[in-house]
């Protein structure tokens, strides 16, 4: 024979769940308006680069591979998805960046800037 216990189960009344579900209500929006992704916190490629990329892969720096190179229009989307998964997972020597640090609109604005070569001559004058 097994000894169980029961505990009793306690249910809050319906009236102690309005103001919760009311206060959730309100708070719902803030948090959401709150959210790191919005397009006003979104950097431009050009900061991007300056600010996380160029302290190993400017020319003068000869840390990580030069980047700001024009691909040809034909290998943008294999590029695109290299510099994905370099940036997200790390490769080698280089560190994985997380959404914190470069967020997914600024990495695919980022990834468009770079196989155009639009960062190409901005690069060469940093710093």
């Amino acid at each position: 024979m097994h000894n169980t216990t029961t505990v009793p189960c306690r249910h809050l009344p319906s009236l102690r769940l309005m103001p919760l579900s009311l206060l959730a209500a309100l708070l719902l929006p803030v948090a959401a308006s709150a959210a790191p992704d919005s397009e006003s916190d979104v950097r431009d490629p050009a900061e991007v680069y300056r600010q996380v990329c160029a302290h190993c892969h400017a020319p003068d720096k000869a840390v990580g591979p030069e980047i700001t190179m024009a691909f040809p229009e034909a290998a943008h989307e294999a590029r695109g998805n290299y510099i994905r998964m370099t940036v997200r997972n790390g490769r080698a020597a280089m560190p994985a960046f997380r959404q914190a640090k470069i967020s997914d609109p600024e990495l695919e604005a980022l990834i468009q800037a770079l196989v155009r070569g639009d960062l190409a001559a901005g690069a060469a004058n940093e710093e």
